[in-house]
């Protein structure tokens, strides 16, 4: 066990090869606290320290930068000899993910042993802090080379790739227009007043992403599982909600057998719903959990809603908190390879203009929302406000927001006794910039 967690051989065969090859140097992402060997942390300092100077870390130059040391770590013998064992520098990449692996486990059980000496709420949580950092370490070294990402533009271009290795498509033709989808690493936020349905839209989205299976995990704050999931079967099968409060009174032999079509089809789903799991952390933690499970899957997680959702507690002002739990959303999207669709509350200010649509200030808490999110798109049904409205049954989503795109509104129907959004023309209107 502890041979396997120092991974000294490894330690040599980086040092010796950044001997001969000095440049390799900048392309690591090492630091000299990784090496678990004094010795080799003092060779490596000094290695970065040649480096911040502006010069190639050469023997003789590793040699000055020691300067005393150099009797501590063997002499110039010791450096002569690390140089000496390296076959070949090919294998550099494969010796650094071993010694990030080895300094993982390392400092992961230093934070378990802590935490078991003192195990409060407190601690627990920076536990689960560190040991997300040190996971977050092993990444690094899969950053790719610029010809491996011209390779795979070239393919984009080429249509060699799977059509949904990007994004994933939504049931919206116009959305998916303006958006190609729900593109993967981007944290997309849906934001409205209440009564709006934001909670349809996203249970809509969803179940969309299952029927074409794909793997949804459901984090719902407010609503519970089973209140969820007769909202999806409503919506599958065009069922009146309200007749949910007495089924067995409500439900016509028609109604019947379409829920119970619906209800077979649901169980082939992917899908994991999770009603009492409001920490950041808890639901960060669950969402790798089951990426590293699940592989193979198309992962998609729903957050209902954003403000629900308790942060580190460390900060004293709402927003702030806001703007963290948003930048750990983010991150979560980046390194899972995934699209995040969180809904979020808009302010009140938007009841006391005369015209309701909301717009980038509306957004409650905002802290760093629109910094953070890559699409923001805004749900507004005008009949909610006038009821005598021209655009009965319909509903604007409004992108306001697109990082990697262009913004614009777009026109869906809306059943709102089913709770379901339906294309309604496949029109969009981008707006002029």
């Amino acid at each position: 066990m502890i041979g396997m967690i120092e991974c000294i051989e490894s330690e040599h065969a980086v040092l010796g090869s950044i001997l001969i090859e000095p440049t390799l140097i900048h392309e690591s992402v090492l630091q000299p606290s990784y090496f678990a060997k004094v010795d080799h942390f003092l060779i490596f300092k000094s290695m970065r320290t040649v480096e911040e100077e502006g010069a190639e870390p050469e023997l003789a130059a590793v040699t000055t930068a020691l300067g005393e040391s150099t009797n501590q770590i063997g002499g110039i013998q010791y450096l002569t000899q690390l140089a000496g064992s390296v076959a070949t520098t090919a294998t550099f990449n494969h010796h650094e993910r071993k010694i990030v692996e080895a300094y993982q486990l390392r400092e992961s059980r230093k934070a378990a042993i802590r935490y078991v000496e003192n195990p409060k709420d407190s601690a627990f949580q920076r536990l689960f802090q560190e040991l997300t950092d040190l996971q977050r370490l092993g990444e690094i070294n899969k950053e790719k080379t610029l010809k491996e990402w011209l390779y795979e533009i070239s393919d984009d271009i080429s249509g060699t790739q799977k059509e949904n290795q990007n994004s994933y498509k939504t049931e919206y033709e116009s959305f998916d227009q303006m958006t190609g989808g729900l593109q993967r690493k981007e944290l997309i936020v849906v934001a409205a007043r209440p009564s709006m349905g934001k909670t349809a839209f996203a249970l809509n989205i969803g179940s969309s992403h299952c029927k074409n299976k794909g793997r949804c995990l459901l984090f719902s704050l407010e609503m519970g599982s089973k209140q969820l999931l007769h909202r999806m079967i409503s919506a599958d099968a065009q069922i009146d909600g309200q007749k949910w409060k007495f089924p067995s009174r409500f439900f016509s032999e028609e109604d019947y057998d379409r829920a119970t079509t619906s209800i077979a089809t649901l169980l082939d789903w992917k899908l994991d719903m999770y009603e009492n799991t409001s920490l950041i952390n808890d639901i960060c933690s669950i969402s790798r959990q089951t990426a590293r499970e699940n592989p193979d899957d198309d992962l998609l997680i729903v957050i209902d809603y954003l403000q629900m959702i308790q942060g580190s507690g460390r900060y004293e002002r709402k927003d702030l908190e806001v703007g963290a739990i948003t930048r750990e959303l983010k991150r979560l999207a980046t390194d899972l390879n995934i699209p995040i669709v969180i809904l979020s509350q808009l302010s009140r200010n938007v009841e006391n203009r005369h015209n309701k649509r909301p717009v980038m200030a509306d957004l409650r808490d905002s802290g760093n929302i629109e910094q953070d999110a890559d699409v923001i798109a805004f749900l507004y049904r005008e009949e909610y406000y006038d009821l005598e409205s021209n655009h009965p049954n319909q509903a604007e989503v409004d992108v306001s927001k697109q990082r990697n795109g262009p913004t614009g509104t777009i026109n869906l129907g809306f059943m709102k006794e089913c709770g379901r959004f339906i294309d309604i023309d496949g029109k969009h209107e981008r707006n002029v910039v």
